[in-house]
């Protein structure tokens, strides 16, 4: 069986606390070893220890993280290959292979391309930043930007392999990262953390805690910040630290109201609903229809149902498996269960009343709910609380509402999906936002020289 193993700073280490991670058909996979939440604070210490200073070329980093992306999706590592990871992480989260193996494809151009990511995070996209680690204005008055700790803490999510990119980013940034995998998924970080070390990145600067719910706490609280992404248990219990960036349900939505082809509109909302399985967080979970368009609802909800239920190990799949049968169950979703995998259906509910449940709720699947307004009817109040939202709209004033609406993270005007991004850009904000602080600096006549 294969063995996931804790990572100490680069280095593999062995539990007497170990689990079984199955498949979506209860079939054995890994045995994953799990940190001691004692571990945490020794581990954090050594990675401060780790962080570099500012005598390190950050190029040198940025080097290494390029080449890990070669690796990644070119070479075995582990002793596996990409298509045997993409394989693995099909079983272990039941999202469709031709999504995992998109994800792995997407999380090594990111790599590849961390220098453009980068750009989004520094002030005015200077990487001269990151060396410098002065602001010069064009006046000529300069402050300074400076890391606002050494360690990330970084609690994953499975749904969804391209979150990692995150941490890699803190790593390019100069932090080092302390992650705790998701439960279903600890294979790709592992994956990640190999090629890192293989193309020369310090491993040094890198550990994989995997555990349980007690881990968090211990996490936040050595780490200087925390990324994490969860449901409202995990944001109970971090409560509103300010040291920690939470990441949880996007409810993303779309709005209509001027479609110039209904048929082709519900083509790109079927798109924005069944993208990666409906399993990230940016996938629509609810349509908005403003004014009328006939036979738009009623041709998505059609296009959704048929969409057919296969092994995601098909190449053709494109919807998820649920691992746990009684989770499908406690959804407001139909539970198919076909050739002994479960299902929720994919399914577009109507809401007649869009300021009542289920109007926006998330499934992680191809599930979604769709309301009707009035011509003319301010729709703001229903894509308050989005973390995407896209508009298709000829109304200017919409688009301005929702850029300066303060609980939508991401406008999207025109046919642009809610789950379109680029790496590095911003999704709650920049990363760079929560991990560095800028300081007021001046610096005259120098006596020490």
């Amino acid at each position: 069986m294969l063995e996931v193993p804790i990572w100490r700073c680069g280095h593999e280490a062995a539990s007497l606390t170990t689990s079984v991670l199955r498949d979506y058909r209860g079939e054995p996979l890994a045995r994953v070893h799990h940190a001691p939440a004692l571990l945490v604070h020794r581990v954090v210490s050594r990675l401060r220890a780790a962080a570099p200073g500012p005598e390190e070329d950050p190029e040198s980093r940025w080097d290494a993280i390029a080449r890990a992306g070669e690796l990644l999706t070119g070479s075995r590592l582990g002793g596996l290959g990409p298509e045997d990871h993409a394989r693995l992480v099909t079983r272990a989260t039941g999202a469709p292979l031709a999504w995992s193996r998109q994800a792995l494809a997407e999380l090594a151009g990111g790599l590849r391309e961390i220098r453009s990511a980068l750009h989004w995070q520094a002030p005015g996209g200077d990487l001269t930043v990151f060396r410098t680690r002065r602001v010069a204005l064009p006046d000529g008055r300069t402050y300074a930007w400076v890391p606002a700790g050494r360690v990330l803490g970084f609690v994953a999510p499975s749904n969804h392999p391209t979150v990692h990119l995150t941490w890699v980013l803190a790593l390019a940034m100069g932090w080092s990262v302390a992650v705790r995998p998701g439960s279903d998924d600890p294979l790709t970080p592992w994956r990640l953390a190999l090629a890192l070390r293989a193309a020369g990145f310090p491993a040094e600067r890198i550990a994989l805690l995997p555990g349980g719910h007690d881990l968090v706490p211990a996490l936040v609280e050595a780490c200087d910040r925390t990324v994490a992404y969860g449901g409202p248990v995990l944001a109970d219990l971090l409560g509103r630290d300010a040291r920690v960036l939470m990441n949880g349900p996007g409810r993303s939505r779309v709005l209509v109201d001027a479609p110039a082809d209904p048929d082709a509109t519900a083509g790109f909302l079927l798109e924005c609903i069944l993208h990666d399985g409906g399993r990230k967080c940016t996938c629509a979970s609810a349509v908005l229809v403003r004014g009328e368009v006939p036979g738009l609802l009623d041709g998505l909800a059609g296009k959704l149902a048929a969409i057919p239920l296969l092994d995601p190990l098909d190449p053709a799949a494109r919807v998820p498996a649920w691992k746990d049968p009684d989770a499908a169950r406690r959804t407001p979703g139909r539970v198919v269960v076909h050739d002994g995998v479960t299902f929720v259906q994919p399914e577009l509910v109507r809401c007649p009343d869009p300021f009542a449940p289920p109007f926006g709720l998330e499934l992680p699947a191809p599930w979604a709910t769709a309301a009707e307004l009035p011509a003319g009817a301010d729709p703001l109040p229903l894509l308050r609380g989005s973390l995407a939202v896209t508009l298709l709209t000829r109304d200017p004033g919409l688009v301005e509402a929702c850029l300066t609406e303060p609980t939508i993270a991401k406008v999207f005007a025109g046919p642009v999906p809610p789950w379109f991004t680029e790496p590095g850009a911003p999704h709650h904000g920049r990363l760079s936002e929560f991990l560095f602080t800028s300081k007021a600096f001046r610096e005259e006549g120098q006596p020490w020289r």
